[in-house]
């Protein structure tokens, strides 16, 4: 499922095993950035830190078109209904 896929991909510890991890990495391809939990003993560099905040960011304007402007991210029908959903949403927050 994840063989076309590109870039950079932050996750929880929570989410991820260390051998999924070593699985989706592909050396100058994909690089996949774990936050460490408070009981861990990684550090994260600062730029590390920075993308972290940055997540949060995103999944805070996630919610809030979830709660108050109608998007659906579960169970959809189809391709097309999918996108148009996530459109509308877009759209009535950019027209507000």
């Amino acid at each position: 499922m994840n063989k076309d896929l590109k870039g950079l991909f932050v996750v929880d510890a929570g989410y991820i095993s260390k051998e999924l991890e070593q699985e989706f990495f592909i050396e100058n391809e994909r690089l996949v950035l774990i936050r460490p939990r408070k009981n861990m003993k990684k550090i994260a560099t600062m730029i590390q830190r920075k993308i972290y905040d940055t997540r949060m960011i995103i999944e805070i304007n996630f919610r809030n078109l979830k709660m108050l402007y109608g998007l659906i991210t579960s169970l959809p029908r189809s391709i097309d209904g999918y996108l148009s959903n996530y459109t509308y949403s877009i759209l009535s927050y950019v027209l507000r």
